[in-house]
């Protein structure tokens, strides 16, 4: 039978759907027609194997669109090829089919065992690489940017469970925090880092890094009533203390940190912090550039706080800090002078081994205090010198809830809030050279 012409193709019409053609060369098509009208024409190869027939698909003819009649010669063509090497091309097919049915499953397995890898390490997650992945997150929104959460879990938290796999924090391992901060009877605190605990624990649980929340059996409400300190020493405890801390054996810098933090109202953590780059001594102004609530603050030095940078100048003005370390690669340990003043305010009978003895060195009448009363000490003796209460807050650098407020009162603070640190370390001054004229103040509370 001659070979069909593209001229015979394109005469096929919709009518003719469902007719079978000769095509030549054992090639065989069937017309079809769209709903569209236009024809088109499936075509198969047929060959015998053995003493079976086979028909393989070639392709669809289309006048516009398909194969055109010249492509589905060359394919047959090479199809016979393979028949004539005794290659049978639907075998052929097949095989090919099962392996790129196999290579998928192979790859899809591949990847299983990838993912399973991946979910492994994730299983592996410490809490320190927790933290930072919650504090790049979540945690860096917070006012500070995270910073107290920060300085609270390198001090309690990461040297219990830092390096321990996220997975294998239990309750009995937050448990031992809680315990070992109270043991220091910091109520607020703990709950502090408690909360923060359960937060970052519940944002591992939502990315499926554990399955149970190790902090969820553990109450706040155990752990007792915050019992918000209001200690305030009174000025004939300051001119106690005043003249005790000069034979409390503690390190000249000690000395000077509790008596800059005294005049300067500043947290002792932020004051131990400091360097040298952020104090001008001509212009009686130290800037602490990281702060609790994660502004600057700058703070005007009186005579009484300007020696005692004077004094640590001496010592320490060849370093970058103005409270080095031992290795002098870093500021002192916030702690070093807290411990230092818990140490000399013991009951008999509570020495320690290897800390000092001179157990009541700094133990005054309203008993025990800490570094932070010394602040809220020198806030209230602001306020007793007549200092207004926007001033003080100013001066220990609260953050203004008034958005407007806090941006254009900024300015007119400054004065204020340099005479009120001016009359402040006048006091101090007056109370350390405890003349029998000094009239000690009653001290008004804020």
């Amino acid at each position: 039978m001659a070979a069909i012409t593209v001229k015979e193709l394109q005469a096929l019409r919709a009518s003719d759907s469902g007719r079978r053609i000769s095509m030549g060369n054992s090639l065989y098509g069937t017309v079809r027609a769209g709903s569209d009208g236009l024809v088109s024409v499936y075509v198969v190869w047929r060959y015998r194997v053995g003493d079976k027939k086979r028909e393989m698909s070639v392709g669809t003819w289309k006048d516009k669109g398909g194969l055109s009649l010249q492509a589905l010669r060359a394919k047959r063509e090479a199809l016979a090829v393979e028949y004539k090497a005794g290659v049978d091309p639907i075998e052929r097919s097949a095989t090919e089919r099962l392996k790129i049915e196999a290579d998928a499953v192979e790859a899809q397995a591949l990847q299983l065992d990838r993912l399973e890898v991946l979910s492994e390490k994730q299983a592996r997650l410490t809490v320190k690489a927790l933290f930072e992945f919650w504090s790049g997150i979540e945690l860096k929104n917070r006012s500070d940017g995270g910073l107290e959460a920060r300085r609270a879990f390198d001090r309690d938290v990461f040297p219990l469970i830092g390096d321990m796999a996220v997975a294998d924090v239990k309750k009995s391992h937050i448990q031992n925090i809680v315990d070992t901060m109270m043991q220091r009877n910091v109520v607020r605190m703990t709950k502090r880092v408690l909360s923060d605990l359960r937060q970052m624990f519940g944002f591992a649980m939502d990315r499926d890094y554990l399955e149970a929340d190790p902090t969820a059996r553990i109450k706040k409400a155990k752990i007792g009533p915050d019992g918000e300190r209001d200690r305030v020493l009174s000025e004939a405890e300051l001119m106690v203390f005043l003249n005790k801390i000069q034979a409390a054996g503690m390190a000249e810098t000690s000395q000077c940190a509790l008596l800059l933090q005294l005049a300067t109202i500043t947290r002792i953590g932020e004051t131990l912090a400091a360097r040298w780059e952020n104090v001008d001594f001509e212009r009686r102004q130290w800037v602490l550039p990281i702060t609790k609530n994660g502004k600057a603050h700058t703070v005007w030095l009186s005579d009484f706080a300007l020696r005692q940078l004077e004094r640590l100048y001496a010592v320490t003005g060849a370093t970058e800090w103005i409270f080095p370390n031992a290795k002098l690669n870093g500021a002192i340990d916030p702690k070093t002078v807290t411990k230092q003043v818990a140490d000399r305010q013991r009951e008999a009978g509570g020495q320690l081994g290897g800390r000092t003895k001179l157990i009541d060195a700094l133990a005054l009448a309203g008993g025990q205090w800490r570094p932070h009363d010394l602040r809220r000490t020198g806030a209230s003796e602001m306020a007793t010198l007549g200092a207004l209460p926007d001033v003080i807050e100013k001066c220990l650098n609260h953050t203004e809830e008034n958005k407007m407020k806090r941006i254009y009162q900024r300015a007119q603070y400054e004065g204020p809030m340099r005479e009120a640190w001016k009359l402040w370390g006048d006091r101090l001054d007056l109370l350390s050279n405890k003349p029998n004229n000094v009239l000690v103040l009653r001290a008004a509370s804020v």
